[in-house]
Order: structure tokens, then C-alpha cells, then sequence
């Protein structure tokens, strides 16, 4: 009681803005419901007068049918163009290159364990050599930094850093060669293995770890560039505004393009008793081509939320063994996956049924314009005044 005691000052104050906005209302609920019937009689050619002349009516149409069916057409293709360039652009660019940053990340790292194990001591320097397991390892990180450069992946800025991590790459492998010839030597062969664990992993840095720094180590870039492409394939298998956009106005056009056939068709029935099944044909592809991209690009949307899931999982990746069949495993996985949509199978399914609809949409207009030849124009008539 004591709480409504309380709000009863400022519901009073309410009352009289809720009474003033239910005219409003009312009136906007008024003019909605007489919208509807004067757009449907306006689709159907009449007036409260009666119908409209059969000539004008016509003539109006063939214009008014094919605008609205390329207007939908254009607006659907432009939906379905932007998802499948962004299928694109993560199946052969950006998850190729998040899978070879993850293998030289992980091969560099294993290489430093393996040349660790060969250059712990000196009897393990002068017994074993650096083995082709160390030499493989560093070759297929280099290799795989040279995939990642020529995926186009990258924009200008991220190449020039993978520049310079291929650079440090081969620095890191001469000062690992340099430790190895100078295995007798327990300072010069630490202070090498030291050094190059230090270009790879700065771990042996002063600086604080509490410091935000730019990325100085090799396998710190190498984590960074994986963080913007792992933002990027996020960005790309989200849906885009211009996907959004195009998509809602599409849609809003075909429906009205689906009501002003319907309108047309009522028209012909009632003025010239004809029931024309050519109008009908050539607005079917028209009606059916936004429904077939819609599913096309809702498919490729969804393969590209798996896609980002998969390939995501490369960040929890470790230097173990088992990494380098983990890595392929999810490559599979990413490319299983978007085989499963089929993209390039809707992208010629696109490029076959969008031409054939702006035929259809063409074609209506020409139908609508030979039912209006036998109905000529309405000029007026000109007034003549003596001089």
C-alpha cells in the first residue's frame, strides 16, 4: 500500500499524456486499415469512379511489372553476390592461411625443442647432430610462410610483417647453425641457442610482461597476424549490412511485384474476361529466383559460421606431436565443409536463373503491350478559339 501511495503522484501525471496519445492512435489505426483497400484497388485498376481506362491501365504496367522484377532481381543477386564473395574469400584465402600460420608456428616451435635436445651439452653436440627431423621442421615453416604470402590473404601492412617474420626465420636458422658449429664451446653454444630462442619465443627478454608491446619475437608476430585473420573470418561469416540491406529490399520488392501481378491479373479477368497464363509463365522465374538465393546464400552463410568454428580451433593448438595431423585434420575438416555447401553449384545455379528471370520479367511488359494494341490511346481533344 505504501509503495502505491508513493507512485500515485506520478500516475496521475501520466494520465493526461496517455489520454492525448490515444486520439493518435486511433487515427493511425484508421488510416492503416483504409491504406490497404485504396493500395488493392489502385493494384487492381479501379477507383471509386469505376476501373481505370484499359489503354492507360496497360500501357502503365508494361512498365510498371518489369521495373519492379529487375529491381527485385538486382537487389537479390546483389545479397547473394556479397555472401558468396565473402564464401569465397575465407575458403581459398583466409583458412588456408590461418591453417599455414598455425604449421610454421607449430614447426618453429618444435624445431627449438629438437635443436634444444641436440645442443643441451657438449658430448650431446659432438655425439649427435642437428637431424633431418630439425631441418624438415624449419623447412616447412618457411615454406608454409611463403603459402601464407601467396594466398592474398593479407592487405599490404600484414605482408610487410610477414616479410619480416620470413626474414627472422632464416636468422633464427643461421644462429641455431652457428650454436651447432661452435658445439665445443659451452658458452658460445649457449649463448647461440640462448640467442635463438630469444628471436624465436623472447623468452629470455627484460622487459615486463605487464608491458604492452608491439610483437618483437617470431612466433609473437606470428601470433598476432593469426589474431587479425581470426577477426577477419569472424567479420566474413557474420552477415554483412550491405547482405542485410539488399536482402530485406529485395524481398519488399518481390512481394510488391507478386502484388501488382495479382492486381494486373484481376484487371484482365474483369475488363477483358482473359485469364493469361503467358503473364503468369514469365513471372514465375521472377517469384522463384529470390526464394533459390535466398537458400543458396542462407547455406553458404551456414558453412561459413562452421568454417570460422573450425579453423577458430587452431589457436588452441600446442607444439606437440600430434599438432601436425591436428592441423590437417582441421584443414579436412574446413574444406569437408564447404564442399557440403556446394558454392560453386549455387553460383552457377545464380548466374543461369537471374538472366532467365530478366527475361520473364521482360517478357511481361511485352505481354502486357500486346493486350494493349487493340486499345488505343485516349488523346484529348484540342479546344479551337477564333482569333
Amino acid at each position: 500500500m505504501t509503495g502505491r501511495k508513493l507512485l500515485r503522484p506520478h500516475l496521475s501525471r501520466l494520465r493526461p499524456a496517455r489520454t492525448r496519445l490515444r486520439p493518435a492512435a486511433a487515427r493511425v489505426l484508421t488510416a492503416l486499415r483504409g491504406f490497404f483497400p485504396a493500395l488493392w484497388l489502385r493494384a487492381a485498376g479501379r477507383t471509386p469512379e469505376g476501373s481505370r481506362p484499359t489503354a492507360a491501365f496497360l500501357r502503365r504496367r508494361m512498365l510498371v511489372l518489369p521495373a519492379l522484377a529487375l529491381v527485385a532481381l538486382a537487389l537479390s543477386a546483389a545479397a547473394y553476390g556479397d555472401v558468396h564473395d565473402r564464401t569465397e574469400r575465407l575458403r581459398d584465402r583466409c583458412a588456408p592461411a590461418l591453417v599455414d600460420l598455425a604449421q610454421a608456428r607449430i614447426s618453429l616451435e618444435l624445431a627449438q625443442g629438437q635443436a634444444e635436445s641436440r645442443l643441451r651439452t657438449a658430448e650431446q653436440a659432438e655425439a649427435v647432430e642437428l637431424g633431418e627431423t630439425y631441418r624438415s621442421l624449419l623447412t616447412e615453416a618457411s615454406q608454409s610462410l611463403n603459402r601464407v604470402a601467396q594466398s592474398r590473404a593479407l592487405h599490404k601492412g600484414q605482408e610487410q610483417e610477414l616479410r619480416v617474420v620470413s626474414g627472422l626465420v632464416v636468422a633464427y636458422g643461421d644462429k641455431i647453425a652457428w650454436a651447432d658449429r661452435n658445439g665445443k664451446s659451452d658458452v658460445l653454444r649457449k649463448a647461440g641457442v640462448e640467442y635463438a630462442d630469444d628471436m624465436l619465443s623472447g623468452k629470455h627478454r627484460t622487459v615486463a610482461r605487464t608491458i604492452r608491446q608491439e610483437p618483437v619475437s617470431i612466433l609473437d608476430r606470428i601470433a598476432e597476424l593469426e589474431r587479425q585473420l581470426h577477426e577477419e573470418n569472424h567479420d566474413l561469416a557474420a552477415w554483412s549490412p550491405l547482405t542485410l540491406a539488399a536482402a530485406a529490399a529485395a524481398a519488399l520488392s518481390a512481394a510488391l511485384f507478386a502484388f501488382v501481378l495479382v492486381g494486373t491479373s484481376v484487371f484482365l479477368r474483369d475488363r477483358l474476361r482473359l485469364i493469361s497464363v503467358q503473364l503468369a509463365v514469365a513471372a514465375v522465374p521472377v517469384l522463384l529466383t529470390p526464394v533459390l538465393l535466398a537458400f543458396g546464400g542462407a547455406e553458404e552463410h551456414a558453412a561459413q559460421e562452421r568454417v570460422r568454428t573450425t579453423v577458430g580451433d587452431l589457436e588452441k593448438l600446442g607444439a606437440d606431436r600430434e599438432a601436425p595431423r591436428s592441423i590437417e585434420s582441421i584443414a579436412r575438416d574446413a574444406a569437408a565443409v564447404m564442399r557440403e555447401a556446394h558454392p560453386e553449384g549455387w553460383s552457377l545455379t545464380a548466374g543461369i536463373v537471374v538472366p532467365a528471370a530478366g527475361v520473364g520479367a521482360l517478357a511481361c511488359g511485352v505481354t502486357l503491350f500486346l493486350y494493349g494494341r487493340p486499345y488505343p490511346a485516349v488523346r484529348p481533344r484540342r479546344k479551337y478559339t477564333d482569333a
